[in-house]
């Protein structure tokens, strides 16, 4: 099968993901999961930092993960208190303006949160639609998203 310029015709080049969240909201984990599904996404710690828009020099889509202070505690022990998490929350506004997507985590595996992104993506650049219409195997869905995230790159599969 042959992937041609009019099969897939998205507004824009896909793009890296940027995951943001506050500190053990699973953004390490969901970067990982989602490129094993072809999907490139760079977890981005800005919740530490001063610079409320780190996530803009990293790409321009952004994925918040969203998770409560008893959680992010629960997960990792951590020493801070709520209103430590406050102030990691309130570091991210921006990043909540810009995201396209917002995943509250409390409750999903993180299988789960990387099923919803990569549903949410195919459903973006309208590869749900593509998917079905050629009839696309699961195995071969992320080396596709990979071709296409590289429009550069020879695009015969």
């Amino acid at each position: 099968m042959s992937l041609r310029s009019d099969d897939f015709t998205p507004a824009s080049p896909i793009s890296p993901l940027v995951v943001v969240g506050v500190c053990a909201s699973g953004k390490s984990t969901l970067s990982r999961r989602l490129g094993e599904r072809g999907i490139e996404a760079r977890p981005v710690a800005q919740e530490h930092s001063r610079v409320q828009e780190l996530y803009r020099r990293q790409g321009n889509l952004v994925v918040l993960l969203a998770a409560t202070w008893q959680t992010v505690h629960r997960r990792r022990q951590l020493s801070w208190d709520p209103e430590f998490y406050n102030v990691e929350w309130q570091r991210l506004s921006l990043a909540r303006q810009e995201a396209r997507i917002i995943v509250h985590t409390d409750s999903l595996l993180p299988d789960e949160v990387a099923d919803m992104v990569t549903e949410w993506f195919d459903q973006w650049f309208r590869l749900d639609r593509w998917w079905r219409e050629t009839g696309v195997e699961e195995a071969e869905k992320p080396r596709l998203r990979r071709q296409l995230a590289h429009p550069d790159k020879p695009r015969t599969v």
